[in-house]
């Protein structure tokens, strides 16, 4: 029996195991991103997420920034900044309709502001994507940013999202299958984090 026959074979043999690990893996691979906070001259709270707010706001009040930016938030959002974050500069942007264009529509303000540095609060699983929008985005700029995950909950003390247990929950494995198709999308339409000209015009909604 030949080598490659022999290598194939193995090959065939391990594609279980590696299947395996890929799906007990994916989680922690998709939250992957998640970083450290530190102090910046700009909070971003990404729209499409109860548990995304209650983290950028504790950021704020931890004094990583006193300045907030809110993608699409609820009136209860707005009116909590107001009466739990006095002295706070608050951006408001509505018009993003998905991940990518949450990138360019923050790299505007902070260029427009002059703001250099951010930290970009999402749920754990929504973290790759977001990374690969926001480096397509930022390439070629002076600006920075660092991911910073939410921490969800389903009630006091309990976590619905665990990296390597996902699948256990219902809403963390809807999550994650809704991602990685949305990645595999991604990287489809935005072939090395570029938008191809032919559907530059398209209307975006994948949030």
């Amino acid at each position: 029996m030949s080598r490659l026959v022999v290598s194939l074979f193995c090959v065939f043999l391990l594609l279980p195991e590696l299947a395996l690990v890929g799906f007990f893996s994916a989680g922690v691979v998709l939250s992957s991103p998640t970083a450290a906070p530190r102090d910046v001259d700009l909070v971003v709270v990404l729209g499409g997420g109860p548990d995304r707010y209650p983290r950028g706001r504790d950021l704020v009040l931890a004094g990583y920034s006193k300045r907030l930016l809110l993608i699409s938030p609820s009136a209860s959002e707005r009116k909590d900044v107001q009466s739990r974050l006095p002295g706070t500069e608050l951006v408001v942007d509505d018009t993003p309709r998905n991940t990518w264009d949450e990138a360019q529509v923050v790299r505007a303000h902070m260029q427009a502001g002059g703001w250099h540095t951010a930290l970009v609060v999402s749920d754990p699983p929504h973290l790759l994507r977001v990374a690969y929008a926001w480096s397509s985005a930022f390439r070629g700029t002076d600006l920075s940013y660092t991911l910073v995950s939410s921490k969800p909950l389903w009630w006091p003390g309990w976590r619905w999202w665990s990296g390597w247990r996902w699948w256990r929950d219902p809403r963390a494995a809807a999550f994650v299958d809704s991602e990685v198709l949305k990645l595999g999308y991604y990287l489809l339409r935005y072939p090395f984090g570029f938008e191809p000209a032919w559907i530059a015009d398209q209307v975006r909604n994948d949030n």
